[in-house]
């Protein structure tokens, strides 16, 4: 590895790249498989038999405006490494909870808000069983778990479940990046598997509209990839080639090929339906607000990624997400922003979990108005107001994992939503 030195001192990405080789060497993580990918990773973690814990708070040492500090780039990586490690592993209060509260108050029933928020923390873990305040499946746990939807999670690389976490755009080198903090969901052109995802999602169960690898469909008459009506090359698929930066310039690659998306052992996507059964319409929608907090919470890295069409002699799909903010020193420093932090300190384009709350709500309306189960109260911004900002964020700061979780189940029971399941009654 070649080390740059200015003025005979390391420079900070230099110093941060030996410090993760030689955290990842230690924990054969280098050799052994890619670093794990993480989108408002889970912050509230499990113990049997003992209360909750955070999953990786911010070390007290660590600014909460320098992501790049290879100090707190390495510890954070330690510390997530050690998340891993744990047998019962854990929740998003922001994929989870957050999303159950607010889908109740904009109009969806407690089932199905539950349910929704359920499919969007297994997007992250494959399949999600929720947990009382002391590590244990509820009374109840066995009706409440979602059916296996592995082939999307974050490390599977495989199976092109890491591209439902780090959503790339469509764009030329020179063009201008896109605003990730608000990614637009109704640009196809650029924003392909956001926009795949949330149309196959908004057509629902019974639909053609397919779910497919990377998002790529056949090249449509508007010009974009995101929104035909078969995955793209059909019976002759294109390689889907990528990298991904394990610490700059250092890649991981990966590759897939198009066609339908894996949804777990032997189900592809075309039998989602069947495989999840009667929670797949709400199943499809919380799979649609993880991928779209996650292009959120990702956005400093994906913001400068791209993605290289098939073109005259080339095949393949070629996404470059081999870039210094998708590095997994400031990228494991930036989860712990999310929660647990007060996000005012937080540079602006830092503030992630603002930006994904008010946007999963606004889409969440979109959802319940199609479905026609949309209270109008929730669209005025006081509403919105109440249950985000004056409501989640606050609680959502508490560093503390049980004061934390004990905060948003309070915001729920102020706005009138009965405790996620686990979590203390109101």
């Amino acid at each position: 590895m070649r080390i740059t030195r200015l003025g005979g001192r390391l420079t900070a990405r230099a110093l941060s790249a030996v410090l993760l080789t030689v955290a990842l060497t230690a924990t054969g993580l280098l050799v052994a498989s890619p670093p794990k990918a993480r989108a408002f990773a889970e912050d509230v973690c499990y113990t049997p038999g003992a209360p909750p814990h955070s999953c990786a708070p911010l070390p007290f040492a660590c600014p909460p405006s320098d992501a790049h500090d290879p100090i707190c780039g390495a510890r954070a990586f330690f510390r997530y490494g050690y998340t891993l490690r744990q047998p019962l592993g854990g929740r998003s209060l922001v994929h989870t909870d957050s999303t159950y509260i607010m889908a109740r108050k904009i109009g969806f029933s407690l089932q199905d808000a539950y349910w929704i928020a359920a499919y969007s923390e297994a997007t992250d873990l494959g399949t999600f069983r929720p947990r009382d305040m002391r590590g244990n499946p509820v009374p109840n746990a066995a009706a409440l778990t979602t059916k296996d939807i592995s082939g999307l999670v974050r490390t599977h690389f495989k199976t092109g479940g890491f591209l439902f976490h780090f959503l790339p755009t469509m764009r030329g080198p020179r063009s201008p990046l896109p605003n990730g903090l608000r990614p637009d969901v109704d640009d196809p052109r650029h924003e392909v598997m956001l926009t795949h995802i949330r149309r196959w999602a908004m057509e629902g169960p019974g639909s053609n509209a397919p779910l497919c690898t990377g998002g790529f469909t056949d090249r449509t008459a508007r010009g974009d990839y995101a929104t035909g009506t078969t995955c793209y090359g059909g019976p002759n698929p294109a390689p889907i080639n990528g990298k991904y930066s394990l610490v700059d310039p250092i890649p991981i690659p990966f590759q897939n090929v198009t066609g339908r998306q894996v949804i777990s052992d032997g189900v592809t996507s075309e039998r989602f339906d069947a495989h999840v059964g009667p929670q797949s319409a709400n199943a499809r929608i919380g799979i649609y607000v993880h991928a779209l907090g996650d292009r959120i919470s990702h956005h400093e890295c994906t913001d400068e990624g791209t993605i290289a069409p098939p073109a005259q002699g080339r095949r393949s799909f070629d996404i470059d997400l081999l870039q210094p903010d998708c590095d997994q020193g400031p990228h494991a420093v930036r989860h712990e922003y999310e929660t647990g932090v007060d996000f005012h300190s937080l540079d602006p384009h830092d503030r992630t979990t603002e930006a994904a709350l008010s946007m999963v709500y606004d889409e969440l309306v979109n959802f319940a108005r199609v479905r026609g189960v949309l209270n109008a109260e929730a669209t005025t911004p006081a509403a919105k107001k109440s249950v985000v900002s004056d409501g989640l964020l606050p609680a959502l700061e508490r560093r503390n994992p049980e004061a934390r979780i004990r905060a948003v189940t309070a915001v729920g029971c102020r706005l009138g939503v009965p405790a996620f399941p686990g979590s203390p009654r109101c």
